[in-house]
């Protein structure tokens, strides 16, 4: 096997297995969270640029719950914002703020936030503002970065907030990337853990709320036999159609 395919397979594996040990946090916020549910509270959640693609992983995702509401915030997407912008827009404690204010957060609904690195001034800013309208935070973040400042005028990361929310360590490394190949760093790890860890918690949750009695909200995939026809009547629950802003 290539040396780069063997380097970044061990790390990957090698990081996973650290994931796997974070299942007691990982069962207190699939707690939070199908408490959330049961009681009618809304579970959001929040990303930047190449976080935000976890957001959407969990989204309207064959296999995953339909209670997730993404927050999207203006520049925050890669996919539709030119790279370097998105660099910039994750470091406004402003757009962060106003994020919130913008939004229908409401105390004891539910926040996730991911961020690896935890410290630019949007995340930051989204996880305080959400505290003070007495939401419930969970944060996914890593904490090879713990000790680092980052641009937000009052808190210096989300480890500053450990201690009113629920904290769950992606291992990711500082720089994010695993493998050397010549000079440089490649290989990053963020998504990988950030997507294994959301998925997980999903199906935590998931398991939590049918325990309860409930049953839970799970797309199928509509290319599967039957899905689709799960699918359309998974949507006819009002709280999915305005959620989803169907007719």
């Amino acid at each position: 096997m290539n040396r780069i395919i063997a380097d970044y397979r061990r790390n990957v594996e090698h990081l996973l297995e650290k994931l796997a040990g974070e299942e007691e946090t990982l069962e207190k916020a699939a707690e939070l969270i199908a408490d959330a549910y049961k009681t009618g509270r809304t579970i959001y959640i929040f990303g930047c640029t190449h976080s935000a693609i976890l957001a959407e992983d969990v989204f309207y995702r064959a296999g995953a719950p339909a209670f997730w509401r993404p927050l999207w915030g203006p520049g925050m997407s890669i996919a539709t914002t030119p790279g370097v912008l998105t660099s910039a827009v994750e470091h406004s404690e402003e757009v962060g703020n106003a994020i919130v204010r913008c939004s229908r957060i409401r105390r004891d609904d539910v926040l996730l936030i991911v961020s690896t690195s935890g410290k630019n001034g949007a995340p930051v800013a989204v996880a305080d503002a959400a505290l003070k309208r007495g939401a419930k935070l969970i944060l996914v973040t890593s904490s090879a970065y713990k000790d680092q400042k980052g641009n937000h005028s009052a808190v210096p990361n989300l480890h500053a907030l450990a201690d009113r929310a629920i904290l769950i360590d992606n291992h990711v490394p500082c720089g994010d990337a695993s493998i050397r190949v010549g000079a440089y760093m490649m290989g990053p790890l963020s998504t990988i853990a950030g997507s294994f860890l959301l998925h997980a918690l999903s199906a935590l949750a998931v398991e939590k709320i049918a325990a309860a009695g409930k049953t839970p909200p799970v797309f199928l995939s509509s290319n599967a036999p039957g899905g689709l026809e799960h699918n359309e009547k998974l949507l006819e629950d009002p709280v999915l159609q305005n959620a989803y802003l169907l007719p």
